[in-house]
């Protein structure tokens, strides 16, 4: 437990373990706010990889517009990254944030296709 106490305040990316191969990649990008003997909690947003329709690669996309709180549990991650602050992760993190999100048709409404 004390060698994840100085996650507290850093930014993170976090991917998280897949339960079936169809299902998109979920990455959780965000700063850690509480650790504890199970997980840790941040406040930050959700994305997933979606395909890009020029290039057909995979491309990480945010799944809401607003940030909130995660609470992730240590047995769910499948591997996580400090972001260091001038690092080509924090430049790729910034990116990343800028992107518009994934298009979701909300339940009971027709898609727009």
């Amino acid at each position: 437990m004390a060698e994840n106490a100085g996650l507290q305040g850093q930014r993170i990316r976090i991917v998280l373990r897949r339960f079936h191969p169809q299902t998109p990649r979920e990455v959780i990008r965000g700063i850690v706010t509480e650790v504890d003997e199970y997980g840790f909690r941040v406040s930050g947003r959700r994305f997933q990889d979606v395909t890009d329709l020029e290039s057909s690669q995979p491309m990480e996309r945010p799944v809401e517009s607003d940030a909130k709180i995660y609470w992730v549990p240590y047995n769910s991650i499948r591997y996580s990254e400090i972001i260091l602050a001038g690092s080509a992760s924090e430049q790729e993190d910034n990116e990343f944030q800028r992107r518009k999100p994934v298009e979701t048709p909300e339940p009971g409404h027709p898609s727009s296709s």
